[in-house]
């Protein structure tokens, strides 16, 4: 299961023609009641069939099941585009599940379209205090219209041979920005002898922008939107000084692949994988491929920037149909709260692919020490504990793309940083405006 996508255009299709969804969506449950009083609900998620999060869902839904007589899931996945692709046909039919995995970005835009049940009442009769990144899924006015299934927070990765090999000393919780340049370019290699560097100490740009220009910009003081999401601050002095910084890394000390060569290189998820990195920001998720490449994986927290960590997160959750009915509503719930218990937890965190959202798990050997790279796993906690979200509103991939469209033309150095900061803000902000004046 893909648990992030934090690349914007990747989501486009998800919420492609869900405008028409008020119109459709009142008129059938997606549930049913069995003749034998059971309520019937429908459960959707995005996973690889039959691959290591499609089969410890299927076990998890069949203990569910026992423990819950009355209650029977019909379980509905596929791939993560295709998943959404056909929840956008589902939903447009007035036929989506009743209860469903969604990625953490996209639980406001569906509830902006008035596609999900609001969980605020749900979620007063819990102790949130016990979970990871409910406020995460609050939207400006309060509400709550989705539960945290799994977390993800980037922290920095490094390579701990490279480091070692090249006589650098290790990151540590006191270093800067300052000290992130002074050891990548330390650890930039010409191996081949071309007079061009092929290691770089830094893997700079990703256009996943979570691993890359979003934190950079808190931590230099700068951000994206403020009040609630309806408003675009992202043309500031500090966003620059973030973007500045980034250009200097790639094209000044050379301590990182520039755009073009990011991207040359394929996924820029790989990179650091096959040693082509010795330092990335990563989320969690990020671990697996790390692993399974058999990297001396060690993480760190976050560089200090002038303003902090600059860290965000996000919290994939689940969600409830607004079409289903109350018994529906109610069945589902059950399912939200299961899933979030310390059992079904403690087998998810064995994927190894998100953060676990119950802190009891999460602070527990399960996830701190499950015998694999790396021994910092508090680093993540530490860093989703003082998170903010990633600016969560109604049109978030949209104005998220007019966004990173101009900061990719900056970093790429095909425009000046001021000029595209300026554009982006005008070009997110006339997207956010135009959603709110006709809602």
């Amino acid at each position: 299961m893909r648990m992030q996508r934090f690349s914007p255009g990747r989501r486009l299709v998800a919420l492609a023609g869900v405008a028409a969804l008020a119109a459709t969506m009142f008129g059938c449950g997606a549930g049913s009641a069995e003749s034998d009083g059971r309520v019937t609900i429908r459960l959707g998620y995005y996973a690889e069939a039959g691959g290591p999060a499609d089969k410890t869902m299927r076990s998890l839904a069949d203990e569910f099941m026992k423990a819950n007589s009355g209650i029977k899931l019909e379980l509905e996945s596929a791939p993560y585009t295709d998943f959404f692709k056909r929840l956008r046909t589902q939903l447009a039919g007035g036929r989506g599940p009743d209860v469903w995995l969604s990625d953490g970005v996209l639980v406001q835009e569906y509830a902006g379209r008035n596609s999900l049940r609001d969980l605020s009442d749900f979620v007063k009769t819990i102790n949130t205090d016990d979970y990871y990144g409910v406020d995460l899924n609050r939207d400006s006015d309060g509400h709550v219209y989705g539960f945290p299934q799994g977390a993800q927070t980037p922290v920095l990765f490094y390579n701990k041979k490279m480091f070692a090999d090249a006589g650098v000393a290790e990151p540590t919780g006191d270093w800067t920005y300052d000290d992130l340049t002074a050891a990548a370019k330390k650890l930039t290699r010409d191996t081949n002898g071309d007079g061009k560097p092929d290691v770089w100490g830094m893997r700079v740009y990703s256009p996943g922008f979570t691993e890359s220009w979003w934190p950079m910009i808190k931590a230099f003081g700068g951000d994206i939107v403020a009040d609630g999401g309806h408003k675009v601050v992202i043309d500031s002095p500090q966003s620059r000084a973030g973007l500045d910084w980034m250009l200097n890394a790639m094209y000044t000390e050379k301590a990182g692949p520039d755009v073009v060569t990011t991207k040359a290189l394929g996924s820029p998820h790989t990179m650091f994988a096959s040693n082509r990195v010795a330092m990335q920001f990563g989320i969690y998720a990020r671990t697996i491929p790390a692993n399974a490449a058999k990297i001396d994986l060690g993480v760190a927290p976050m560089p200090k920037g002038p303003a902090g960590r600059g860290h965000v997160a996000i919290a994939n959750s689940w969600v409830v149909n607004k079409a289903a009915n109350q018994r529906k509503a109610e069945a589902a719930w059950k399912w939200i709260t299961y899933f979030a218990s310390e059992k079904p937890q403690t087998n998810w965190a064995g994927i190894g692919e998100a953060i676990p959202i119950n802190k009891k798990v999460a602070a527990s050997d399960v996830f701190l020490k499950p015998g694999t790279p790396p021994a910092n796993r508090q680093a993540f906690l530490d860093a989703l504990a003082e998170a903010d979200d990633l600016g969560l509103n109604p049109v978030w991939t949209e104005y998220t793309t007019a966004v990173a469209n101009q900061i990719d033309r900056a970093l790429a150095k095909e425009k000046p940083v001021g000029d595209a900061l300026t554009d982006a803000q005008r070009d997110a902000q006339q997207i956010i405006d135009r959603f709110y004046a006709n809602k």
